[in-house]
């Protein structure tokens, strides 16, 4: 029978957020569990780090690694050779979990992506904060997975797919807005063309001496006043567009998360509605 027990940490310390993250979601799911935590400090301060790490590892029950180049590159990975001694005690019953805090080239490293704590794909430090915290509880659920940790049950309702658009609609209604808008920028240059032409109507007119240029004058203030109203409503309906589009990627996008995606649905419907 296995004697292991607790759970032992690496990181890098110029990167103790990706530590204060990970144990702020370990506090929520497990409790009461050992910990050792181990950087590049420890490798200074140790007279023996290799045979006291080695001893460390021969007690714990889990090994949680954030992995990044920095790490990667530290003294601790470096005079440890961690991933080899990671290895050797994988052998004698050791669990592995690693977290990827930033894209690095873990593979060479020793460190197998079947062991990662959350999706491989999604190093943390690239992450939004919606997603991130995402990612953060994976790893959290993977390690009291490792530990034997009994996972709380999910709230009623939690894994219920939230409404979808009807993109016909939502298409059509942003194909409507693009016309209208191709239409205001015709009109709008239209506008302008006629407010230049009444200006140089009006200069040829006081070249000329004739004594109502004033009249176009005032005619070409008129149109290119309009000119700027409509150009104005067309910058306006080109940024709505733009924001029905990132509504409508974001929405066919199925990984968004809920919170996120509501929104989006909500303004998605308002424009169809």
């Amino acid at each position: 029978m296995s004697t292991r027990s607790g759970i032992f940490i690496a990181y890098c310390l110029a990167e103790k957020k990706w530590l204060d993250r990970v144990q702020l979601r370990l506090k929520q799911l497990i409790s009461g569990e050992t910990s050792s935590i181990w950087d590049e400090r420890r490798i200074k301060t140790s007279a023996n780090p290799v045979v006291e790490l080695e001893e460390i590892l021969g007690q714990r029950q889990l090994a949680i690694v954030i992995v990044s180049e920095l790490f990667l590159q530290s003294d601790f990975v470096l005079r440890t050779k961690l991933p080899r001694l990671l290895a050797l005690q994988r052998a004698a019953g050791l669990k592995v979990c690693w977290v990827l805090a930033g894209h690095c080239f873990y593979d060479l490293a020793g460190f197998d992506p079947a062991e990662v704590g959350h999706d491989i794909t999604a190093a943390l430090d690239g992450l939004g904060l919606e997603k991130r915290e995402i990612e953060l509880d994976a790893v959290a659920f993977s390690v009291a997975k490792h530990l034997g940790v009994a996972l709380p049950a999910l709230p009623a309702g939690a894994l219920e797919e939230s409404p979808k658009p009807d993109f016909t609609s939502l298409d059509e209604a942003m194909a409507t807005r693009v016309e209208t808008l191709r239409q205001l920028r015709r009109l709008g240059r239209g506008l302008s063309l006629g407010a230049c032409g009444c200006a140089i109507l009006a200069l040829l007119a006081i070249l000329l001496g004739w004594i109502h240029f004033f009249l176009l004058a005032g005619f070409g203030g008129f149109l290119a006043s309009q000119a700027f109203l409509v150009n104005a409503r067309g910058d306006f309906l080109g940024q709505g567009l733009l924001g029905l589009r990132y509504a409508r990627s974001g929405l066919a996008d199925a990984t968004l998360p809920t919170r996120q995606r509501q929104p989006l649905l909500q303004r998605a419907n308002e424009v169809v509605g």
